[in-house]
């Protein structure tokens, strides 16, 4: 849904919510019809034809210089009914209209673009005014569409020719008129007169003739009139930035000159993004041919200025295809991807930033030595790794009957990263934070915080060498002990209760390993609440009886063409999120089992990017199956109610 908000916080304009009144609107305004008998007011205008009436004005009108938004939905019924048939649901449009609603379909033309726009109001009042916002639904007929709002009683008011002003809502204002487009009269709906008034001339005779190639959705932000308008305030944002500051200052130079830095320098970077993006737009076709769903998310920039504009137009000349890496993630992966990343050491001066205000606060309150540096080590070689990585994740097989160990294996399943380069870095890293966890003055420093943690609550991170056959000597292992309260509050923000269950086997803590091995090529990490399965997972990869993603059918898109990312993933990805919606982790996992393909259908993704700005494009491309896949998942979500249930339930 797209918002517009007033810097007031008093209104805000929502083109999801003026969507959904757009049926209203055609069947009165909300209004309840009168008793079949009663009289028509007087104010009505008569249905009888006035002769020799003034022709209506049909003349092109161009788009509002303060546009800032539009939205086309080209044939709704179509692109409907086309999802529906394809997720086996048996419903048409017709269907799922309420039943004082179904003479709508004389009355409106469905498979005419359903429309909307917003602009910013020259003549609003405040120093922010409420931009203008309406939705505009195509009309079989301008005559057929006033015989059905007089037949229910409702106002009727003409404004000029061929345009008049229905119904008498307080929530909603609206007018129809005749149109050029595919319809020959639309219906056009704002939250106030004032936006319909000014811009039913652009929703009846400018947004309707623009064409859509090749697109069945189409929507498009533009930032170029709000950047005109408001360039005092964008400018003014270091002021606002001081005052804010001043609240969050600790009375410590260093302190606070390295948080004066970072503020800035975020405030700086947002100005700066906000100048350099354009445009953008989100597009989605359906293929009916091919079976599949194209979705388009597209930023267009105009320079670069800003830092996340200049290092992303650096990933050009590093774009490539899908490498042997990716090609060579395990075949029952969920999901998987990979990534060109930033140029190297692009991030370096981020972590350094960082790392200097965070060893500015600890050193302001008092954190011992040993403990500032392991931390502040730790946060700097985050930011010293290399971000060109392959990516794979999957569902553990082997279930522990417990019931807890049983939810941590669900939950967090299993995943390998491939970083090129050597594994220094992110030992660094490791190192840095099992440092953290593990030092003496830990308990001290969080307790001169008013953190006072029984120890039984602390994470445990413990490190030793492993062996992972077909990788170079020097991998490592990191066990995390997650005490059982702590995981259960995490799980609790999904609305799952985790009640301590009494077993012959208590569990207090739930594990989690990290492992770090090097190839001679590039450094692997997985993580998973199995060490032994992960072990297994990182030596499959050397291994060529073991079946790779080069052998998965449905990646065809990510073969040859050089992008700056790409991967895909699966409904079955999602299964982990079904416990939050009310499963029980094994009801779960069958219901992924019983769906038509199993869940295991490949949703590619990719990013490309384009010299031309530049501009930056991600696509999805989703399959018929997959949406086959959700729609048999559809019906059992609504049977389940919303209901959680425990995750200890057997």
């Amino acid at each position: 849904m797209f918002k517009l908000r007033s810097l007031k916080g008093t209104r805000v304009v929502s083109i999801g919510a003026l969507l959904g009144a757009l049926p209203l609107a055609v069947s009165g305004c909300g209004g309840a019809p009168p008793p079949a008998a009663a009289a028509p007011p007087a104010h009505v205008v008569s249905a009888a034809p006035v002769a020799k009436e003034e022709a209506p004005d049909l003349t092109p009108v161009a788009a509002p210089a303060d546009l800032v938004a539009l939205a086309r939905f080209k044939t709704p019924r179509t692109a409907v009914e086309t999802i529906s048939a394809w997720a086996g649901l048996p419903y048409k449009l017709h269907d799922v209209l309420p039943a004082e609603l179904k003479d709508l379909e004389s009355v409106v033309a469905w498979d005419a673009p359903l429309e909307a726009a917003v602009a910013l109001d020259p003549l609003g009042e405040g120093k922010v005014p409420q931009p203008l916002a309406v939705v505009s639904l195509g009309l079989t007929s301008l005559d057929g569409a006033l015989s059905f709002v007089r037949g229910r009683g409702q106002r009727v008011r003409q404004l000029r020719a061929g345009v008049y002003r229905i119904g008498d809502s307080e929530a909603w204002s609206c007018a129809i008129g005749v149109a050029l487009g595919s319809a020959p009269a639309r219906l056009v709906c704002g939250e106030r007169a004032n936006d319909v008034d000014g811009l039913f001339n652009y929703a009846t005779r400018g947004l309707p003739s623009l064409p859509l190639p090749s697109l069945d959705f189409q929507m498009e932000l533009r930032l170029a009139p709000v950047k005109t308008k408001y360039a005092a305030e964008i400018g003014s944002a270091r002021l606002l930035g001081g005052f804010l500051l001043r609240e969050v200052q600790l009375d410590n130079p260093r302190f606070d000159r390295a948080l004066s830095d970072v503020a800035y320098g975020l405030i700086d970077e947002t100005t700066a993004f906000v100048q350099d993006l354009d445009k953008v737009r989100i597009e989605g076709n359906l293929d009916s041919g091919k079976s599949v769903a194209n979705l388009r998310f597209d930023m267009k920039f105009t320079s670069q200025k800003s830092w996340l504009v200049q290092a992303s137009a650096e990933t050009l000349s590093m774009a490539e295809p899908a490498p042997e890496a990716f090609w060579q993630l395990p075949a029952d992966s969920t999901g998987a991807g990979y990534t060109v990343g930033w140029k190297p050491g692009r991030l370096k001066p981020l972590g350094h930033t960082l790392s200097d205000l965070l060893d500015a606060f600890l050193a302001t309150e008092k954190v011992p030595t040993a403990l500032r540096d392991q931390s502040t080590k730790a946060l700097d070689g985050l930011f010293a790794m290399n971000t060109k990585h392959v990516l794979a994740r999957g569902e553990l097989t082997d279930i522990p009957s417990e019931p807890l160990l049983a939810a941590d294996y669900r939950a967090l399943g299993w995943e390998i990263a491939g970083i090129e380069g050597d594994p220094k870095a992110l030992l660094a890293l490791m190192d840095g934070i099992h440092g953290v966890l593990n030092n003496r003055d830990l308990p001290r420093a969080l307790k001169a915080q008013g953190l006072t943690l029984d120890p039984k609550l602390m994470l445990k991170l413990s490190g030793h060498a492993v062996n992972v056959k077909g990788f170079k000597p020097g991998a490592k292992v990191y066990h995390l002990d997650v005490p059982l309260e702590v995981f259960a509050k995490l799980v609790k923000q999904y609305g799952v209760e985790l009640p301590l269950v009494k077993t012959k086997t208590p569990v207090k803590t739930l594990p989690l390993s990290f492992i770090v091995a090097y190839d001679g090529e590039r450094t692997w990490a997985g993580e998973s609440p199995d060490e032994k399965a992960l072990i297994k997972r990182l030596e499959g990869l050397k291994d060529p009886k073991q079946a790779a993603l080069r052998t998965r059918e449905g990646l065809e898109a990510l073969k040859g063409t050089p992008r700056v990312a790409g991967g895909f993933l699966t409904v079955a990805s999602f299964s982990g999120q079904l416990g939050a919606a009310g499963a029980h982790g094994a009801d779960a996992d069958q219901m992924i089992s019983a769906l038509p393909h199993h869940g295991q259908t490949p949703i590619v993704y990719t990013a490309d990017l384009s010299a031309s700005g530049p501009e930056l494009s991600s696509s999805f491309l989703v399959p018929r199956a997959s949406i086959e896949d959700i729609g048999a998942l559809v019906p059992v979500l609504v049977l389940m109610g919303g209901k959680h249930h425990s995750l200890a339930t057997p």
